[in-house]
This record gives C-alpha cells, structure tokens and sequence, in this order.
C-alpha cells in the first residue's frame, strides 16, 4: 500500500492517532511502543515524519523495527529538514550523521568532572585535611575547565539546532541559563585566583564569595547533568 506524505502527517501519535513513521522508504506502525507515547520518543523523534537519517545516528539499529508491522511504502519522497544552522555545518553532519548527536555527550562531561572536582578539593582542604596541593588542584582544575566549557557549550547549541530545531524547550532553556551562570561563575573565580593566588587559604570580606562561587558548582553541574538527561532518556 502506498501511503502520501500528507496521510502520513496526520498519524503523529498525538490525541488518539496512530503512531507512524517513515524508515527507507517503507511505512511502519509503532503505536504499540511505550517508546512512542504521544508520538515522541526520546523527546526527540516525532512520529509521522521520515527517520531514515535519524537511524544512522541512533545507539540501536534498524533490527527493532522487525517488532512491528510494516503497512506500506511512501508515495511521495520526504523533503529535506533544513537545519538551522550553516550550510557547511549542515553539509557536513549529513556527510557524518553521527555528528548529530555524539560530540556533546563526548565532551560536555569534562568540564563537569573539572568543576566538580574543584569543589571536591576545597572541600576537602576546608573540612578533612588542609593541604596547599588541594588549593593548587582548585586553581588547575578551573583551567582545564575554562578550556573544555567552551567545547560543551558548542557542541550542546549544535545539538539543540541539529535534533530539536532550535525550538523553545524547557530542559534546554534551563540547561543555557545554568551554564551561563557557571560560566561566569568559572570566570571571576579564575581570575580571582590568578590574582591572588593565596584567596582561598584565609578569605575574608568580599574575598568569601570565591569559595561559595566553587561550591556552588556542585548543584549548578548536577542540575544541568540532570536536565540533560531528561532529554536523551
């Protein structure tokens, strides 16, 4: 059975349709998959549309759709989604699918690691064992942070361009705040210490606001962590 792009639309999962989607040109249902509850799945893909390229970047592959029942070939070819991003980046992801969804979660858990650990050790100097060695793993751990932050933060806007099409979301939207917060955070926090490389050893006025800053890199990177894994599960 042949079935038209406009048909296939309408069976988006959403207020009681079937859930239908587009894989290599066949047709197949999936409305039995708790996967696919109201058309979404991952809160990524959206029934009724064609996932043939989604599938290159997919952890599983196309053998899970052997489940369910084939019921038909697309009429009419999918157009292309144009992404909102340069055509030399779009051109490239579709060279390299996996570019779609692979490079944020490779690096976005570095500067996590960095950051938390920052506040790992001065915890550890204020409350377990003072030691300078943990100071100077503070100073050196907000480099290494201030080097691979930048790398999470383009590879997460090129995430949320390339799979959610820019769109306003919830999740993504507190993700940007929090990150920019740390990234201000991380900035006067490393300047700070540059400066005044002892701070941390007895800080007084002002000066205590450095460590609350590191501190409260522990809430802010579990939140965003948190957030992030709303969306991919």
């Amino acid at each position: 059975m042949e079935i038209k792009k406009q048909d296939l639309e309408k069976n988006n999962g959403k207020e009681g349709a079937p859930v239908h989607v587009v894989v290599d040109g066949a047709v197949y249902d999936l409305s039995e998959s708790k996967l696919w509850k109201n058309g979404k799945h991952m809160n990524r893909h959206e029934a009724g549309t064609d996932l043939s390229g989604d599938f290159s970047a997919a952890p599983h592959g196309k053998e899970v759709l052997q489940r369910f029942e084939k019921i038909g070939e697309m009429k009419e070819a999918e157009a292309d989604v144009k992404l909102p991003v340069p055509a030399w980046i779009a051109n490239l992801i579709n060279k390299y699918p996996f570019l779609k969804r692979h490079p944020h979660p490779m690096v976005v858990h570095f500067p996590m690691a960095f950051f938390i650990t920052a506040s790992l050790f001065l915890f550890w100097h204020y409350v377990i064992s003072p030691k300078q060695s943990l100071l100077d793993g503070v100073y050196y751990m907000h480099i290494l942070g201030t080097i691979s932050l930048p790398f999470a933060i383009i590879t997460g806007w090129l995430a949320w361009k390339v799979n959610y099409l820019g769109q306003k979301i919830g999740n993504v939207t507190r993700k940007i705040v929090l990150t920019v917060v740390l990234l201000v955070f991380d900035i006067i926090v490393l300047v700070a210490l540059t400066m005044n490389p002892s701070l941390l050893a007895a800080p007084v006025g002002l000066q205590l606001l450095i460590p609350v800053m590191i501190f409260s890199y522990l809430p802010i990177v579990s939140i965003i962590g948190q957030q992030g894994g709303q969306l991919v599960y």
